[in-house]
């Protein structure tokens, strides 16, 4: 004969597992993470401000451009990725930045919005940090090899070294920009992870 208090055991393991999972997707859909916001063209800075002011967290990367005007070198800055300005909030908190001045769209990955992981705005932020100079380019323009850098301040990133003779730039990846970040580290620092092919 069918012992009933089994099938209610079950059931209770099932409502307790069905409730765990509702309580993480819950946990998930309130949780903070960056993402990407598109901007009218030159309208990076006021949205910045704007954002900055209601109080979000906010990120716009900036690169150095240097020119030498008489004796003196005179440094100005403008956005290292043109029309992206980055902000870390809850979902709901995409509301206010949608009706912010200089908003054009936000940035997706088909039919989802495009969460950028913290680890790579702490790389964006180390990179600008030594090497201010850098630019950004599509990854469908760079061609060249994998490989690691292993000594100085960027020890530990991974890109590509673009073909090429003599020093050129390591192109570093951003997720889900579809960009990397052109940097102009030592050539003695990197080494080739990717292996030939074979002739």
């Amino acid at each position: 004969m069918f012992d009933c208090s089994i099938l209610i055991a079950l059931n209770a393991n099932l409502v307790f597992f069905l409730l765990a999972l509702a309580q993480i997707g819950d946990r998930e859909l309130h949780y903070y993470r960056w993402y990407a916001v598109y901007t009218h063209a030159n309208s990076e800075s006021m949205l910045f401000e704007h954002l900055l002011a209601k109080g979000y967290d906010v990120y716009l990367p900036r690169r150095a451009i240097r020119q030498m005007i008489g004796f003196k070198t005179k440094t100005t800055y403008e956005p290292l990725f043109k029309s992206h300005v980055f902000v870390r909030t809850l979902p709901e908190g995409l509301a206010q930045v949608k009706e912010a001045p200089g908003f054009s769209h936000m940035i997706r990955n088909g039919h989802y919005l495009a969460a950028i992981p913290e680890t790579h705005i702490v790389k964006i932020k180390t990179i600008l940090h030594h090497y201010d100079e850098s630019t950004s380019i599509a990854n469908n323009l760079v061609e060249g090899v994998t490989v690691a850098v292993i000594n100085g301040p960027l020890k530990g990133l991974t890109g590509l070294l673009v073909d090429g003779e003599g020093e050129r730039p390591v192109a570093m990846e951003v997720g889900q920009l579809d960009r990397s970040i052109m940097v102009n580290v030592p050539m003695a620092t990197v080494f080739r992870t990717e292996m030939p092919t074979p002739a």
